[in-house]
């Protein structure tokens, strides 16, 4: 059993189901239905690994509030570790509406102003043990407008120093930061697994390798881009990769991202080729975009690769 590290942002999402575009004044409209599900990039990463049999230590901020309190009930239920979750005394826990359309596509609605928005990625913050990691995720840069580069970068470099891999992902800017603002921690990523979209409007780049090309000449060793139907591409070690999409049923793509990078950090510390972790990752994302929910529809790593063989065939 492998040791991962997830720091990152933890959200509660309230799911709608095929609701309303809009609610005229006055009336009630209805859904087909409305849940509650734990949330957040590094949240979504850490339950994935976890039904995958990894070893994982979750570090994140949430509200000293009601919904914090369902957070940790929730969080427990998925066999997470809590005592890795700070509460905040003075911001509430970050809470996402997500609509869901028939087409299993979604628009979020996010509190302005929650923890997870003004976290600090910080080692002063979080006791972490490093001890025995083989990996540790940052998710996400870009996410909390406490994050600052000098936080980052010891974070990092204190993993580094225990023996680990590193990686993050990204978010479209919400800390009103750029590349040269994370210089330094960018020099002690192994992998870096944005979205296309958010690569392209960081770099200011179009074509895959060129993004690429950015990013390694800022230190980042192996760069994976995720880009939705397309599948993703890979730059590492001066190769390139490209792994089509093998999802069959596309219910909601809430968290596709994040469960892809599970599957990719599994297939890593379990000492499979690139692109046997870059098809592994994909064959998570699929399963993930199967139900609905950002996180759960993954059980085992067993399942994971049933999905794979089978439709590798």
């Amino acid at each position: 059993m492998k040791k991962v590290i997830c720091v990152g942002n933890a959200v509660v999402d309230i799911i709608v189901k095929n609701g309303p575009d809009r609610t005229p004044d006055g009336m009630t409209q209805f859904a087909e239905s409305i849940n509650m599900y734990v949330g957040g990039d590094a949240v979504n990463e850490a339950v994935a690994l976890s039904a995958m049999g990894n070893d994982v230590k979750l570090y994140t901020a949430i509200g000293d509030d009601a919904l914090g309190s369902a957070f940790l009930s929730l969080i427990g239920s998925c066999g997470i570790p809590t005592d890795g979750v700070v509460r905040d005394r003075e911001y509430p826990t970050t809470a996402t509406v997500v609509t869901v359309g028939a087409d299993g596509e979604h628009g979020c609605m996010t509190l302005r102003n929650g923890a997870a928005g003004n976290m600090r990625y910080s080692t002063d913050v979080f006791n972490i043990d490093f001890s025995g990691a083989s990996l540790v995720s940052v998710a996400s840069l870009f996410w909390s407008r406490g994050q600052t580069d000098a936080d980052l970068t010891a974070l990092l470099k204190k993993a580094k120093e225990a023996g680990a891999l590193t990686m993050a992902d990204m978010v479209l800017d919400q800390s009103q930061m750029s590349l040269e603002d994370i210089a330094g921690a960018m020099k002690y990523l192994d992998y870096l697994v944005p979205s296309y979209h958010e690569a392209s409007y960081f770099t200011g780049r179009d074509s895959p390798e060129e993004i690429a090309d950015e990013f390694h000449r800022r230190g980042v060793k192996t760069v994976v881009l995720k880009m939705g139907a397309q599948g993703v591409f890979a730059s590492s070690e001066g190769r390139t990769y490209r792994v089509g999409t093998i999802a069959d049923r596309v219910v909601d793509t809430l968290g596709a991202g994040d469960n892809f990078v599970a599957g990719f950090i599994t297939g890593i510390v379990d000492g499979k080729s690139m692109e046997e972790a870059l098809c592994f990752g994909s064959a998570a994302s699929a399963i993930a975009i199967s139900q609905y929910g950002a996180s759960g529809a993954i059980k085992s790593k067993q399942q994971v690769q049933d999905y794979l063989d089978d439709h590798r065939k």
